[in-house]
């Protein structure tokens, strides 16, 4: 029974670090400067303050961090008129790291559950087969792959009858889409309803994972049906791109249901600690990153 209980557990960690190694990726990728600062990686965007790409994180393989190093990280950030800010996976973490943080005078920002699929199979429970159910009269789900395709995407996601529904920790960023679409790097897939684009979601992808970054559909059609249809779009072209691990953001409990309905399971989740003032001003971004597009 023990020997079990330390496979499990070192297999979760396993798939947390992936996830770390995933986000940190394409943080990178996005523009953010990657710098190691004694026991802790800075983060820092030249052009933008969003919470997403400016923060502090234990390096990685690290089971903690003083609040020492953790200070070092944060001067470090201040140097670039960056304000306070850790972000960390909580599952690779004791809970007294969190009060390591509030002793530092940090106050918990976000925190993003996160859902794992993975076929095979987590710490023995098995994952259930990807079932395609027929799509209704009309719906039609196609990948994006060239320019008219990529500015029918955008036209979803920034047109106000359609309501985002989800938006993990990896920010959206425009002048990289036909660059990351034909280098593999993401995965776009439409919704069309009788011709009409309808609904959008976003997958990236890094090594052998892929995260369902933001999935958006037209208000009418706000349904677990459509929601789930988009989702199984996501993780079928992830997993035939490759991916070994699929993760997505559960930002409500509904999404998590629909989620868990096609072989997701709960694993944890991304905590953000910031500075009181910096969220007070609402420093940390909303959900279309508008820091980012503006770019």
């Amino acid at each position: 029974m023990e020997t079990e209980r330390a496979n499990n557990e070192r297999e979760s960690k396993h798939i947390l670090r992936q996830i770390q190694d995933h986000l940190g990726e394409m943080h990178v990728k996005l523009g953010a400067v990657r710098e190691s600062v004694g026991m802790v990686e800075v983060f820092h965007h030249p052009s933008t303050n969003a919470s997403t790409l400016n923060y502090i994180t234990p390096r990685k393989n690290t089971a903690w961090v003083s609040g020492t190093y953790l200070q070092q990280g944060l001067a470090h950030l201040a140097q670039f008129d960056r304000l306070p800010r850790v972000e960390y996976i909580e599952g690779l973490y004791p809970p007294a790291f969190a009060r390591t943080l509030r002793d530092l005078g940090l106050e918990l920002e976000r925190e993003t559950l996160i859902m794992v699929y993975k076929p095979g199979g987590i710490t023995g429970h098995p994952t259930p087969t990807l079932v395609e159910r027929p799509l209704p009269d009309g719906i039609v789900v196609r990948q994006a792959t060239d320019q008219e395709s990529i500015g029918q995407w955008w036209y979803v996601w920034r047109n106000s009858h359609f309501d985002v529904l989800s938006l993990g920790v990896e920010p959206l960023f425009v002048g990289q889409d036909m660059q990351a679409t034909w280098t593999g790097q993401r995965l776009d897939y439409i919704l069309y309803r009788n011709g009409f684009p309808a609904g959008v979601v976003r997958v990236s992808l890094h090594k052998e994972t892929a995260h369902i970054k933001a999935l958006a559909l037209l208000k009418e059609l706000r349904t677990p049906a459509m929601i789930q249809i988009l989702q199984m779009a996501a993780v079928k072209g992830a997993l035939e791109h490759g991916a070994k691990l699929v993760f997505a953001p559960g930002e409500t409990e509904a999404e998590r249901r629909m989620a868990r309905e096609l072989g997701f399971m709960d694993f944890g989740s991304i905590v953000c600690y910031a500075a009181p003032d910096d969220i007070a001003r609402g420093n940390h971004g909303n959900n279309m990153e508008l820091s980012i597009l503006a770019f």
